[in-house]
């Protein structure tokens, strides 16, 4: 099949565009990537029959887009974020559209609609939390799909190297260091943890006010020699990272991507969350990690203790958490499930095959359909 995959600027870097992309690529489609992150170290070139191209997002008229492929148009689209889901609807070409969690949606959601009620558009949500939230918004039950994630279980893995570390437990945490992500809940929690470190990737490479933000926090709770900033950590040093640390953390107050916390089950580490979003789906309360409320830094504090001084929990977590992302969120296994959401639209599976749940079925039985962006 050939799929367009458009990512654009306003849209979180850690959205998954790359391993959706490349996870299409590798299951042997001919990908053509326009993004604003042409960089992106999950843009991997397939090893098999599959093809990946990637071009540099660049705005423009609508018509453009349409233009920049005349030569070879792509069967779908798979548009992440609200610029590009407009920018693919103009062009006629069948589209699949996501909102990624802590990215704008709104704004687009009656272009979904519209173009939803004549067949052409599906709505992927990454959450069902997502997913309940797009349906008050208007978007067609006919039309929306939940689906999750994927995670690339053959480059994170247990086993390998990993980042140095002395003898302090370890706690980590990844992803944005705006507010409401969580971080200043790790950090206050930290001081109720004895004797632990605390490593924080993420935000911009350079200058961050939120990363100065968050560092104030560390000094008011008394911890700043006790938390690292790193900065972006992405590549093959990501899975090295994530094999260093006891615990990985994400306390968001509100739905994020999941990628992270997938990949730190994938590289089998005990994770502790707070039940938002997708972080509700992916982790298993007390199975593969534990969740927590939001906000609330003496009760993640609770948790991360209890987690870091038992060992064979720990262990069990880890266990269980790297089962779960290769039978559930394996990019093989979600490539496969999202061709099935194209082919609703080019023809090619029978839209029956992929029938919504009924609303009182146990999410946890729900099978993947797509994969997020």
């Amino acid at each position: 099949m050939r799929i367009a995959v458009i990512r654009t600027p306003e849209i979180p870097r850690t959205c998954g565009a790359g391993i959706t992309a490349a996870s299409l690529a590798a299951a042997g489609h001919t990908v053509r990537v326009f993004t604003d992150v042409p960089d992106d170290p999950d843009l991997t070139a397939p090893s098999g029959g599959g093809a990946l191209r990637v071009q540099p997002w660049e705005d423009g008229p609508d018509a453009a887009l349409a233009a920049a492929w005349s030569d070879d148009p792509p069967q779908v689209v798979h548009a992440i974020g609200p610029r590009a889901g407009q920018a693919a609807v103009a062009t006629g070409v069948p589209v699949v559209q996501v909102y990624p969690a802590a990215g704008p949606g709104p704004v687009a959601i009656p272009v979904a609609r519209a173009a939803s009620s004549q067949g052409g558009v599906r709505v992927l949500a990454s959450s069902e939390e997502q997913h309940t939230a797009l349906l008050r918004r208007g978007v067609p039950r006919a039309a929306l799909r939940t689906v999750p994630a994927a995670v690339d279980t053959d480059a994170f893995t247990p086993d390998g190297p990993a980042l140095r570390r002395g003898e302090q437990p370890r706690l980590l945490a990844i992803g944005s260091l705006a507010e409401g992500a969580g971080m200043d809940t790790v950090i206050r929690s930290l001081a109720r943890i004895r004797g632990a470190e605390l490593l924080v990737a993420g935000g911009a490479a350079g200058e961050d006010p939120d990363r100065t933000r968050l560092f104030g926090i560390a000094r008011e709770a008394g911890v700043a020699g006790r938390v690292r900033f790193l900065g972006p950590v992405e590549g093959g040093l990501l899975p090295r990272l994530l094999r260093s640390a006891d615990v990985v953390v994400a306390a968001p107050a509100h739905d994020v991507p999941v990628g992270p916390v997938l990949q730190a089950m994938a590289c089998a580490r005990a994770v502790v969350a707070t039940g938002v979003g997708g972080l509700r789906d992916v982790v298993v309360d007390g199975v593969t990690g534990m969740l927590v409320r939001p906000a609330r830094p003496a009760e993640l504090a609770v948790a991360l203790r209890g987690v870091l001084g038992d060992d064979a929990l720990r262990a069990g977590l880890g266990i269980a958490g790297r089962d779960r992302a290769v039978s559930r969120f394996d990019r093989v296994r979600i490539a496969e499930a999202l061709v099935g959401v194209y082919g609703e639209l080019v023809g090619e599976t029978p839209a029956a095959e992929l029938s919504e749940v009924s609303e009182d079925e146990d999410p946890e039985d729900r099978e993947p359909v797509g994969a997020a962006g």
